[in-house]
């Protein structure tokens, strides 16, 4: 019998990441970043001893560093020094995407040599613990690992990976855990349901470090969508990686108790060396009787609202198709906008997904559409 399947493998080739600076083993506490090269000028943030900032250049008595996006800063040469990231991706010259078959459900690992995202795990909890089993493509720790919202298919299969079913002599550690936080109301009872997820929720913040806990994710980085400003942000562990928060909700007010729990899908834009990629989750874009080329709503309406203000926000390389191909999601609008070169579909036959009218939506000539299904699976 068919246990698991590697769908999708993408290697791009990686440049050399920016110099870091860091601050010197002898410091203890912290370093001051200001916003001027002068200790008088006022203080902006503080680089602690396990963390490191881009370096941008040197000036006199100080580094300059790149605090965010938006913003740089001074740290004193006295106690910082330059270094090559000793995690350096370009060392293993590649990154590879895995797009697992797990049916109808989501399930991705984005493997940067001896650092992994995963994505979403799955309803089944053999496929990705029997999947990473077989590959050896997890090096120790999992740097990071988002839930995308909490319906089952998106987080039983990380159950045994994290060794919580018992069956695992070595499961894998996570340091840092993002979630978007909505409890769910739907069928509390059944094996997919409220009681079983916020025990899942209860294990993962049992095992990840102290603050490394995400959940809700908005409390931590505040959603594009509601802040108006698409801003990029980084996580320490996954130097050259650049994340940007287009939506989250943990509490989805409107539609039925299966729309809200879709609609607080975290959609979520990544971006390693100049290729973009969009994980949507299963985010609505319109009822389901509705037609593809009306009016979007629900999520979709909030991302496109976005874009307007701020053009190519969504226009990614690599999009992982919302909510499995199904019809409530994949608006015409939203298509044209997001544009992908591929389109990553994870459906399942005997689901009936994805709709016939949603893949062709997809089409246009050129882009390429990659299926778990039976039926479009290229």
């Amino acid at each position: 019998m068919k246990v698991l399947v590697l769908i999708l493998f993408l290697i791009f080739p990686s440049s050399s990441w920016a110099e870091q600076v860091k601050p010197k083993d002898t410091v203890s506490n912290h370093v001051n970043i200001r916003e001027q090269p002068s200790s008088d000028s006022n203080k902006v943030g503080e680089l602690e001893p396990d963390k490191m900032l881009p370096y941008v250049k040197s000036v006199p008595r100080w580094h300059e560093v790149k605090v965010n996006d938006n913003q740089l800063g001074y740290v004193s040469k006295r106690w910082t020094e330059v270094i090559e990231d000793p995690l350096d991706l370009a060392a293993g010259s590649n990154f590879a995407v895995h797009f697992l078959d797990v049916g109808t459900g989501d399930s991705a690992i984005i493997d940067m040599g001896d650092r992994e995202i995963i994505i979403d795990g799955g309803n089944s909890i053999r496929v990705l613990n029997a999947y990473a089993e077989k590959t050896g493509i997890i090096d120790g720790d999992i740097e990071l690992v988002v839930v995308t919202h909490g319906d089952t298919d998106h987080w039983k299969g990380l159950t045994r990976l994290m060794g919580f079913d018992g069956t695992v002599d070595e499961p894998k550690k996570v340091q840092e855990f993002w979630d978007a936080g909505y409890n769910r109301n739907c069928n509390p009872a059944t094996q997919g349901g409220r009681v079983n997820y916020l025990k899942f929720i209860e294990n993962v913040k049992s095992v990840v470090p102290e603050g490394k806990f995400l959940r809700p994710l908005e409390e931590h980085h505040t959603p594009a969508d509601v802040s108006g400003n698409p801003e990029t942000f980084t996580v320490s562990t996954l130097p050259g990686v650049t994340f940007t928060l287009l939506h989250s909700n943990a509490n989805p007010t409107t539609g039925s108790c299966s729309y809200k729990v879709n609609n607080a899908s975290i959609v979520l834009k990544v971006e390693i060396d100049d290729v973009k990629f969009l994980f949507t989750g299963d985010a609505n874009g319109k009822k389901r009787n509705e037609s593809g080329n009306g009016t979007p709503d629900h999520v979709e309406k909030k991302l496109l609202a976005l874009e307007e203000a701020h053009q190519g926000t969504l226009k990614v390389d690599i999009l992982k198709v919302p909510h499995h191909g199904s019809e409530t999601a994949s608006t015409q609008s939203f298509i044209d906008k997001v544009d992908p070169t591929y389109a990553i579909i994870s459906a399942s036959t005997s689901h009936h997904l994805p709709k016939t009218t949603v893949f062709n939506r997809y089409v246009n000539g050129q882009r390429i559409i990659l299926s778990t299904d039976e039926t479009h699976a290229n």
